[in-house]
């Protein structure tokens, strides 16, 4: 050591023990509690510092006992000073710890982690989806589990709270998952922000890649606590490649730690585009995040996805009784349960209703008795058929018809339509007035062949 600094920290050591008849051993205890702490794990807590106040100065200063488990830990980690052995009023031998410019609160954590063997702690105990210890004394203690974090327990912040990074909450869903061909679809991700403590770096990263099916809308907003984030994250907007797009949100949690634990929101769209026809689209997205702060390259990687989805009917058009027989030039429209009617703009690719049948989408049915009517959203609809084939009965009955793609587990969704025709001639069933007219021209004649066959009775009685 050189001579100035050991001048130095000599100096400390007797302004500390000066000190002591205004400074004391930090009093009293504390506590330590693991939020969601994860089933099976094991939590320990070891004291590696005591915790000197200085009254005068309103400070607090950490020591280690000459005969303590981790001195031996604690004098080969480069990031610290230990002052020359210091002996107190009562006998008691310690250290002066002083952290060095190069500290790491994760590079120490992985060198306590590296030692546990051997050494003794007070476990917490696991209860309501808690870990707790209590009745601490108070210091500086290194918590040992899967994140090996750190915490520091004063007379200012006696009670400490660590968040378990084991399960990091993440889930993402949609407004609506039955679309049409030109809706805007709305999506969400939500999480929580992590507690980082003992961590030198922390990554948190959202990747979002939507297929063919589905254009971004590339308006991602980021809300934590409900308040939209203007820094502290960095965004890139995937361009279209192959037919997907999306982007990869990295936020700055470490930055956001005064508000560990609350809600992380980002929302943004898409638009539903021609691609998505009768083709389930599967938007799938990912958190990336640390979970070791002994090491910034291990990371826990957690999928999530929402599947978005449209549907279309498909007509196969046949003669009664001949189904191999397939029948063009049948004319349909499309109505839903508002009695709208079906409109599907080329230009445009969406899909519209309209009051007026004249403004309506009209499908003709093919060489092979096929038509279809695209871009269909979950619901009941009614084909109307409003033009049969040459030389066939125009049908008088209307065809109901249930799209029901949530239940389908299949990637595409089609909902066929049989529809026959039959041949000849067809007297109205319904409102009709040919029958009738025989009906009733036949009962006339009857009643009055009755009046006249009557009264030639009576003229031949009165002669």
């Amino acid at each position: 050591m050189k001579p100035i600094r050991r001048f130095f920290v000599i100096l400390l050591a007797l302004m500390l023990m000066t000190a002591l008849t205004t400074t004391v051993f930090a009093a009293g205890s504390g506590s330590i509690t693991v939020e969601n702490p994860k089933e099976g794990e094991t939590y320990t807590a070891y004291l590696i510092f005591d915790v000197v106040y200085n009254t005068e100065k309103s400070a607090y200063s950490y020591t280690i006992a000459a005969d303590s488990q981790w001195l031996s830990t604690v004098r080969g980690y480069a990031g610290v000073t230990l002052s020359d052995v210091v002996t107190d009023g009562d006998g008691n031998t310690f250290y002066i710890v002083t952290k060095n410019d190069d500290f790491s609160a994760a590079e120490f954590a992985k060198t306590l982690q590296g030692a546990m063997d051997g050494k003794t702690g007070t476990a917490l105990t696991i209860s309501d989806s808690k870990a707790t210890a209590i009745g601490l004394e108070l210091g500086y203690y290194f918590v040992s589990s899967t994140n090996g974090a750190l915490c520091n327990l004063t007379t200012i912040n006696p009670n400490a709270t660590i968040y378990d990074k084991n399960d990091v909450p993440f889930e993402k869903t949609a407004d609506d998952v039955s679309v049409e061909v030109g809706q805007t679809v709305h999506f969400s991700i939500e999480g929580k922000v992590p507690d980082t403590t003992g961590f030198g770096t922390y990554i948190y990263e959202i990747s979002d890649t939507m297929t063919s099916g589905l254009t971004f809308g590339k308006d991602v907003q980021v809300y934590v606590d409900g308040a939209l984030l203007t820094d502290h994250f960095a965004l890139t907007n995937t361009p279209a490649d192959e037919g997907a797009s999306g982007f990869t949100l990295g936020i700055d949690v470490m930055k956001l730690q005064a508000q560990v634990n609350k809600q992380i929101k980002v929302t943004y769209s898409a638009v539903v585009n021609e691609n998505a026809v009768s083709v389930i689209q599967q938007n799938d997205a990912e958190l990336k995040y640390s979970n070791d702060p002994t090491d910034s390259t291990k990371f826990t990687t957690i999928p999530d996805e929402v599947k978005v989805y449209t549907a279309k009917i498909v007509i196969d058009k046949y003669e009664s009784g001949s189904e191999s027989k397939k029948l063009s030039g049948a004319q349909f429209v499309l109505l839903n349960s508002s009695s709208a009617f079906y409109a599907y703009d080329e230009t445009t690719d969406t899909v519209s209703w309209v009051a007026e049948r004249k403004d309506a989408t009209v499908v003709t049915t093919d060489s092979n008795g096929a038509a279809a009517f695209i871009g269909l959203e979950d619901g009941t609809y009614t084909l109307k058929e409003i033009e049969a084939p040459a030389g066939y009965n125009l049908l008088t009955d209307t065809i109901d018809i249930a799209i029901a793609g949530s239940d389908a587990d299949d990637t595409t969704l089609t909902v066929e339509a049989d529809v026959a025709n039959s041949t000849g001639s067809q007297l109205p069933s319904t409102g009709g007035i040919g029958t009738t007219v025989f009906y009733t021209v036949g009962a006339i004649m009857m009643a009055v062949s009755a009046i006249l066959l009557i009264t030639k009775k009576r003229m031949s009685t009165s002669e």
